[in-house]
């Protein structure tokens, strides 16, 4: 005779009612019904949990995983000022790029792998024909695939692994490290880093990168060609959630060029500091500052330092309000110091803190002189909707001399206006539009560009983020 699941389970209640019943002749009827009642519920509670214990997976049995997903954007620009001051008879400039990522992510319970594939373009900079008929390849037609990333972590157990390959390095804010995601190919490095995570309000991490451009036969000479690099980069982030509301975070860093005279000798960059948070109800104030001191490319002495206050409130529905100031040392143009006193932020992103339009970017934007950025944001989102009203100005941080003169130290004003709206989870339509108002120190500064031309900028962007296929295993 064949029985299934119904049936046995009625056979063991029946049982279960047949000794109870039989039990309960020793006791009074209301006393009888209470305790076949319980008898019952204990029965079914360890019978459901048994059943749980059974068909729940143990923790060493964490499934496999593999998701490829797609990350395209489209973008296109207007340009009157981006980066560049504009004179009077310059003409705005029009193009659409193209980034498009295939990523990889394979997981298991103690190693992750991570690969994503880069194509970026100009829309036009690559002939389409490149390799059915053209002689010899140029740069405007080759513009190859890349790995933008590819790593290998290996967990240790649930706290330390270790991430192995090029990789994206994000601190903090992002201020001094950044995945620059604004740029069109990014930035990535190709690095060894140690991580240790408690899962609870305790992380910190080492990295250690050592570059050279090919497989040397002596010495380690890195001759870079058409940029610039560090030969070795080591790097420690720590970050604790004292309580509640606070939060603290240090970056310390040490960045080596090699020297352009001696290959043997490489100059070390050292940045040291970190940030203190604090947030309560709808208020959050951080502050944060770095020293950078040792020796930049050059090999000659770094003092310099850098810092940041601000103050958030996110009381009023739906609109957040950020007041902060970057202040970044500089030198005097009228002294010739033995001392580098201009704050370099490393591999940071400037778009989000000094401006859309990147006018000014790297301190050689502001001809190291340093520079000070009071500004005030207003944010606003709502379901699908978010939008983002920034305004800068722009200070000269140390005095500027031009033919004797001493420059006014205010540089400048720039007001930018951003908006995101994501119809489904997958696609992000952002748009944005920039208007700034220069002084003649500004141009001088620059070495270029007229007070009476009007700078602005536009953008249209377009992202898809689909995942294509999720497998487990």
């Amino acid at each position: 005779m064949r029985l299934n699941l119904t049936t046995v389970t009625t056979l063991v209640i029946a049982l279960f009612v047949l000794h109870d019943t039989l039990s309960a002749q020793v006791l009074p009827i209301d006393s009888a019904k209470q305790s076949f009642q319980d008898s019952i519920r204990a029965r079914i509670i360890a019978s459901s949990l048994d059943t749980a214990k059974s068909t729940a997976p143990r923790p060493d049995e964490k499934k496999n995983t593999l998701n490829i997903s797609v990350d395209m954007r489209m973008r296109s620009e207007i340009r009157h000022g981006y980066r560049v001051i504009p004179k009077e008879d310059t003409s705005a400039a029009f193009f659409i790029n193209q980034r498009t990522r295939l990523n990889f992510d394979f997981k298991t319970k103690r190693f992750d792998f991570w690969a994503s594939l880069q194509d970026t373009r100009v829309w036009g900079q690559q002939d389409p024909r490149e390799g059915q008929g053209t002689a010899t390849p140029t740069d405007s037609t080759t513009y190859p695939l890349y790995l933008y990333e590819i790593y290998a972590e290996p967990h240790f157990n649930d706290k330390w692994s270790i991430r192995i390959g090029r990789q994206r390095i994000m601190y903090d804010n992002q201020r001094l490290f950044a995945e620059n995601d604004w740029r069109l190919p990014a930035n990535s490095h190709d690095a060894v880093r140690l991580i240790y995570n408690n899962k609870i309000n305790f992380t910190t991490e080492f990295i250690a990168a050592y570059n050279q451009y090919g497989e040397n036969s002596f010495t380690t000479n890195y001759k870079t060609v058409g940029f610039t690099n560090y030969k070795n980069l080591f790097v420690n982030y720590l970050n604790w959630k004292m309580n509640k509301n606070f939060t603290f975070t240090t970056i310390n860093a040490a960045d080596g060029y090699q020297s352009s005279k001696v290959a043997t000798k490489t100059f070390e960059r050292y940045t040291s500091g970190g940030r203190i948070e604090y947030a309560s109800y709808n208020w959050y104030l951080t502050f944060s500052g770095y020293y950078q001191y040792g020796k930049d490319s050059t090999g000659k002495k770094l003092g310099a330092y850098y810092y940041q206050p601000e103050i958030r409130y996110t009381g009023m529905r739906n609109v957040t309000f950020r007041l902060g100031m970057e202040y970044m040392s500089g030198q005097d143009s009228s002294l010739h110091l033995l001392k580098n006193k201009s704050f370099v932020p490393l591999y940071g992103v400037a778009h989000r803190f000094m401006g859309t339009m990147d006018v000014f970017d790297t301190p050689s934007d502001f001809n190291n002189a340093g520079i000070i950025n009071p500004y005030f944001f207003i944010w606003w989102a709502k379901n699908k909707w978010a939008w983002r009203f920034d305004q800068h100005l722009f200070y000269s941080q140390a005095r500027f001399l031009n033919k004797g003169e001493q420059l006014d130290r205010y540089l400048g004003y720039e007001f930018d206006v951003r908006m995101n709206y994501k119809p489904v989870p997958f696609i992000d339509i952002e748009s944005g539009v920039s208007w700034a108002s220069f002084t003649k120190a500004a141009t001088v500064i620059k070495k270029g560009g007229d007070i009476k031309a009007i700078p602005y900028w536009y953008y249209l962007s377009v992202r898809f983020t689909p995942t294509l296929l999720k497998f487990s295993f």
